[in-house]
């Protein structure tokens, strides 16, 4: 066999392979489209016109113990005038809260949560906040999947700027292994400080 006949061969190798590869690839994009841009099921466990959160914050919680140290937290660093209690209803073995507070506001606002859908790049929380009635320091607390808790982001049509959503690291998962403790920053504001 010459060198032609093996560079026609395997050209027409990787065309049959190229065009088999784009073919199951058309074949499949309306299904992960699909799957991208489902529906998140989640719910609001609790809606505070007056919360004891100070200070913006969108902070994801995986476990009853990480809403407490969360809470004890930022109680400590005046972030908060006090730790609300532990939402109702929530199974902590299969779901995540998340914590959207505005903080001290100074008009009334009003914060509801309009639903989530799972995008090729996590999942987008669409918010409604409403000026003129509600309260001044407004939070919403919504239960949703672990695995759709990952990667948040925050979409809300009002021209209000919102928190970056993180996860909130429990101390003592933080200090495992003889490591040095992580240190978490308690609000956007506070994260925005650390890196001026």
């Amino acid at each position: 066999m010459n060198a032609r006949t093996q560079t026609r061969t395997a050209t027409l190798a990787a065309m049959a392979l190229t065009l088999a590869l784009n073919a199951s690839l058309a074949a499949a994009a309306p299904v992960v489209a699909e799957r991208a841009k489902s529906s998140v099921p989640c719910r609001t466990v609790a809606a505070y016109t007056m919360s004891a959160w100070m200070a913006p914050a969108a902070v994801v919680l995986n476990s009853a113990a990480a809403w407490q140290a969360w809470n004890d937290q930022m109680v400590n660093d005046d972030l908060a005038v006090a730790a609300e209690p532990l939402p109702q209803d929530v199974d902590w073995s299969k779901e995540s809260v998340l914590v959207l507070a505005l903080g001290e506001v100074s008009d009334l606002y009003h914060l509801e949560m309009l639903g989530a859908r799972r995008g090729l790049n996590g999942t987008t929380v669409s918010l409604k906040v409403e000026v003129g009635h509600g309260g001044s320091s407004p939070a919403l607390v919504v239960a949703m999947p672990k695995s759709a808790a990952r990667r948040l982001t925050l979409d809300c049509a009002y021209a209000m700027p919102m928190p970056e959503c993180r996860t909130y690291v429990e101390p003592t998962l933080a200090t495992m292994g003889g490591a040095e403790p992580v240190a978490v920053a308690t609000s956007w504001g506070a994260m925005k400080a650390e890196y001026r």
